[in-house]
Formats: C-alpha cells, sequence, structure tokens
C-alpha cells in the first residue's frame, strides 16, 4: 500500500467499508433481533477485524492522518485519537453488552465510530485544516491566516431550513454550494431522501452521506478587517 493511496482502496479497506456499510443498515440491525448474544458476539468479531486490517494497511503506509470532527488534523499516535483507531477498543462496549445492536442502547447510534482517514496529498487538496494542538502535525503548507476558520460535519439526514443558502463541501474538498432543497418522502421501498445543492450535478440521496460547512467565519473577516 503506498502513501498516496486512500485506505478505501485497499482490499482490508473495501472489505472493512462494506461491512460498516451493511451494519449501518437498519435492516440489518433488525436482523440481529433473533441472534443470541453469542452469535451477535461472533459479528462482531468479524467487523472488528476487517476494520483491523484495513487499519493496520493504513498506518504501514506512514503517511497517515485522521480528521476530527472539529476538522483538526491528527496524527494517528495522537492520544485524542487512540479511541478511533483501536478497533479493539472501538467495538468493546458492544462485545461485552451486545444487546446494545438489538435496541437497547442509550447512543442512537451504536455503530462505533471509522475514523475519517487520509493522506497528506489528501489533506493538500481539501480546504485548510487547523493541525491538532496536542500531537502537532506538521502541516507547514496551510495558510496560517486560515486557521481561525473551523469546519462542522454533520450527515445529510440532519440538514434542517436553517441550513438553506449554507455552502457546503464533501469531506474531501468537492464544493456542492449553497443548500437549496431539502426533499424527504416515505414510500412503500423506504424513506426517499434528496438535498439539491447550487453546484451539484445530481441530488445527495443518500442521507448518511457526510457535508462539512465553515463556521468561524465572522471572527476570521473581523481579525483580517
Amino acid at each position: 500500500m503506498t502513501g498516496t493511496t486512500s485506505p478505501a482502496d485497499s482490499p482490508a479497506g473495501r472489505a472493512a467499508a462494506a461491512s460498516r456499510a451493511q451494519y449501518k443498515q437498519d435492516d440489518y440491525l433488525r436482523t440481529l433481533q433473533d441472534l443470541s448474544h453469542d452469535e451477535i458476539r461472533d459479528r462482531i468479531r468479524e467487523t472488528a477485524a476487517l476494520e483491523k486490517a484495513a487499519m493496520q494497511e493504513w498506518l504501514d503506509s506512514g503517511d497517515c492522518y485522521i480528521i476530527s470532527l472539529a476538522g483538526k488534523v491528527h496524527l494517528p499516535t495522537c492520544d485524542s485519537m487512540k479511541r478511533f483507531v483501536d478497533r479493539d477498543s472501538a467495538w468493546i462496549t458492544n462485545l461485552r453488552f451486545p444487546q446494545r445492536l438489538q435496541g437497547e442502547s442509550p447512543d442512537e447510534d451504536p455503530i462505533p465510530v471509522w475514523p475519517i482517514l487520509r493522506t497528506r496529498a489528501q489533506i493538500e487538496a481539501m480546504p485548510r485544516r487547523t493541525a491538532c494542538p496536542l500531537c502537532k502535525p506538521d502541516l507547514t503548507h496551510l495558510d496560517k491566516a486560515r486557521r481561525a476558520i473551523t469546519w462542522t460535519y454533520l450527515p445529510a439526514r440532519s440538514l434542517k431550513s436553517k441550513h438553506f443558502g449554507t455552502e457546503f463541501r464533501l469531506p474531501e474538498g468537492t464544493l456542492l454550494g449553497a443548500l437549496t432543497r431539502i426533499t424527504t418522502v416515505e414510500t412503500i421501498d423506504g424513506l426517499d431522501f434528496k438535498a439539491e445543492f447550487e453546484y451539484a450535478e445530481a441530488p445527495v440521496s443518500d442521507p448518511d452521506t457526510e457535508l462539512m460547512y465553515q463556521t468561524g467565519t465572522r471572527a476570521l473577516a473581523q481579525q483580517q478587517s
């Protein structure tokens, strides 16, 4: 695995992504309802093993960064990222209490977060980021004048009318433009979701699609004035 290859492009990465996508499906979670706790634990171990293989391939590349939900760039060795990098730790609560995957969880989504993994080249292609003050990755290519800009991440399903007119991007930096319309229709086949943006060629139809928008722009403008 080369340093410029996304972890998702590796065999282990694709396997882990497919497994997690399956876990994310409500229909799949419903299939766990009739399983014993030991059977659910077996499923968890399979998923954790796939994720560990994908994570190790990424770490072995030596070109490793993590983007936090706050928009900061971290090294994988950062103390604040350990709970995401260590997939055994990420799944341990569900392994101990498999009933969490059967609806007995205080969390809206009991599936542990898979971190946003990036290479340096991918970070440079994205909008400006702020380096974590704890692990202090070398990001000298960043424009320091823009480091005051922060980013808020949210799944498309969380879009509200208050977001109309807000300019959105995908996490890799693709500009979607201002949000212009949200359509949610319940059909016999399930939920039909669409979010339309000013510059997007097609609506975002997957409600789990991660989006981001700038926050803190006003404060930055005040500093520059």
